[in-house]
């Protein structure tokens, strides 16, 4: 194992075939623990899952997976607790490091950062120390479902190791003696998995909107290329399609990055853009490459939209160098990567600006939540019944027929319904205070 100054971090790489896959590395190049990266990057299926997953896991979920496998390894290598060898010798974790590790996991916050400096982490950080020795009234809370993968992400680890090292590999009474050791750390750490479910302390307030009205209307108009209230110097016009884009249609960033020249459709009383799916696109050189979470599907956009994205095409992107090594659409405008196609960094970037110049913290999935509720406000005024809207909502949003995110995005609008309702019947019931009129 590497020394304890080493700094942890994940980085993304490609392969000869140019497929990005994360690492979990030390220093800025070394993989921290081979077993911990093998891991990651290899078949999680195990003979101890009943379920078998036939598809390779995607990309972003490895991502995923990395920041968690990084959390864990900081964790155990501050304790002085090599896992590898915990698990070699069939020792395991005894329940005071679990409950130990259960209780960082509440209240550490990790950084997942597409920008490599700021997702660093020193093992000798004082915020690991911290958290380890934290307690409900010092340190703010993760949110539930961190919480929960962080502790499913140690115990499909030690599964991995488990099943690497002991799985039908030992004589009968030393198997017998480990395997009984892993059963317990396994009912213990899938007990507090369990519980997790139900251990969100972080109420959020369904009456409030995504975005306030008020400030919904200013961000309509400073995102403009002609505004005055405008906040870029330059590529106005670029980041106002793009912002636009979000808030028409209501898709993810994946989507707008992964947008081509050759997937619009400049139909005139139609006018769209086609929503593909194609993982490990090999002509998408990005070192965070694009990628569509939803169902493919054609997704409507207005004639004036479309005419601003065919006026960047055919002026800035046409005499930007570079442009002509691939077909995306959004580039970057200026500097070393000046041709190339935008990265999620940058669009982040850009929907941040616009939402500090009109005084509120705006990230892009926003935009999908505010697209939600006004597309619950225009299906009712049309007079479509709620089946019929969830229908219309789960193709707009390219969800599958089974999906319950409806219910995730919507939480303001039932909120409103059902105050409505509840005012209503108060209403009702209660008697007149100045008696009979």
């Amino acid at each position: 194992m590497n020394d304890l100054s080493n700094n942890i971090q994940v980085k993304i790489y490609k392969d000869v075939n140019g497929y990005s896959f994360p690492l979990v590395v030390s220093d800025g190049c070394l993989p921290c623990c081979l077993y911990l990266n093998a891991y990651l990057n290899g078949n999680h299926n195990s003979p101890l899952s009943k379920a078998k997953s036939k598809q390779s896991l995607s990309f972003y979920t490895r991502k995923k997976y990395a920041y968690e496998c990084k959390f864990l390894y900081c964790f155990f290598m501050v304790q002085g607790i090599d896992l590898v060898e915990r698990v070699a010798s069939g020792i395991f974790l005894s329940i005071e490091e679990i409950d130990s590790y259960i209780r960082t996991c509440k209240f550490y916050a990790d950084t997942e950062n597409d920008n490599e400096n700021s997702a660093v982490v020193n093992l000798t950080d004082k915020r690991i120390r911290d958290a380890i020795h934290a307690t409900s009234n010092s340190q703010p809370e993760v949110s539930a479902h961190t919480f929960r993968q962080r502790l499913i992400r140690l115990k499909a680890y030690i599964e991995f190791l488990y099943v690497g090292r002991h799985y039908d590999k030992a004589e009968t009474k030393l198997q017998i003696s480990t395997d009984n050791k892993f059963n317990k750390f396994n009912l213990y750490i899938s007990a507090a998995i369990s519980s997790s479910r139900n251990d969100n302390t972080i109420t959020k307030d369904a009456f409030e909107s995504t975005i306030p009205s008020d400030k919904f209307f200013k961000l309509l108009d400073v995102i403009q290329e002609s505004s005055p209230d405008n906040p870029f110097k330059s590529s106005k016009l670029r980041n106002q399609i793009i912002t636009q884009i979000l808030i028409d249609t209501g898709v993810r960033v994946g989507a707008v990055l992964k947008l081509k020249v050759s997937d619009l459709v400049d139909d005139w009383d139609n006018p769209r853009f086609l929503l593909t799916r194609t993982p490990n696109d090999p002509t998408d050189t990005r070192r965070l490459p694009a990628a569509n979470k939803t169902k493919a599907l054609s997704v409507s956009v207005s004639s004036n939209l479309m005419k601003l994205i065919k006026l960047y095409i055919e002026t800035i992107r046409q005499s930007t160098p570079n442009t002509h090594e691939h077909d995306f659409i959004f580039i970057s405008e200026k500097g070393k990567t000046i041709g190339q196609p935008m990265s999620y960094n940058a669009i982040h970037k850009v929907v941040k600006i616009f939402g500090d110049s009109v005084g509120i913290n705006l990230h892009p999935h926003l935009l999908r939540h505010k697209w939600n509720e006004l597309f619950e406000d225009n299906a009712r005024e049309k007079g479509f019944s709620p089946d019929k809207i969830e229908d219309l909502r789960k193709y707009a949003m390219g969800w599958v027929e089974d999906s319950k995110m409806a219910s995730v995005y919507n939480e303001f609008q039932l909120a409103v319904t059902v105050a409505e309702i509840s005012s209503k019947n108060q209403s009702q019931s209660v008697p007149a205070l100045r008696g009979r009129q």
